[in-house]
């Protein structure tokens, strides 16, 4: 019996603990890019090639429960502009987006180095097209999913999308970017 305990029992326990929540600050980095490639203001509709997101967010995690801000980048290559009539017009130049983001996520921790994660943030965000139409301090909500694997209990590798919405600002209509993000976070 007591053989049973050691080859079996103790070990099956031990591997439940090894992947359970840990309790800690971490940071986490991130890249990927947005799925949509248009940004209307109040007179254009704007067309662009893809570019790049960056991210970094701080955070502490209790349990299954995370908080976060995050500071996300984003950068495209403008393509083209249409205007009223439909006339597109070829255009050279940065869309730029600047974001800073509180998140709250809920994970999910089993006996698998597998995690799933929910959440949703709010914040607020700078928009500019080639420096000469800008926004600052645009609110923004997001919701996100994720999945991901821990390497080590300190290091997760994660794959995440998000809706990403701004609002109406003074020179920009409401818009929406389904965002695809990887990244990897390191729990202090």
């Amino acid at each position: 019996m007591l053989n049973f305990i050691k080859k079996i029992i103790l070990p099956f326990s031990l591997s439940i603990n090894l992947y359970a929540a840990p309790s800690a600050v971490y940071i986490e980095l991130g890249a990927g890019l947005g799925l949509n490639d248009t940004q209307n203001t109040k007179n254009a509709e704007y067309v662009y090639d893809r570019g790049y997101i960056g991210s970094i967010s701080l955070g502490y995690q209790a349990d299954k429960v995370r908080v976060e801000i995050e500071e996300r980048y984003k950068k495209d290559d403008l393509y083209s502009t249409s205007i009223g009539n439909g006339t597109s017009l070829k255009v050279d130049g940065d869309l730029v987006s600047d974001s800073q983001m509180f998140n709250v996520y809920y994970s999910g921790y089993n006996d698998s180095k597998l995690i799933s994660s929910i959440g949703v943030g709010a914040g607020i965000t700078s928009l500019s097209i080639q420096d000469s139409i800008k926004d600052d301090a645009i609110l923004s909500l997001q919701a996100m999913f994720s999945i991901g694997y821990m390497i080590k209990e300190s290091f997760i590798v994660t794959g995440k999308y998000t809706y990403f919405y701004t609002q109406d600002s003074s020179n920009f209509k409401a818009n929406g970017d389904n965002i695809m993000l990887f990244s990897l976070r390191y729990l202090f």
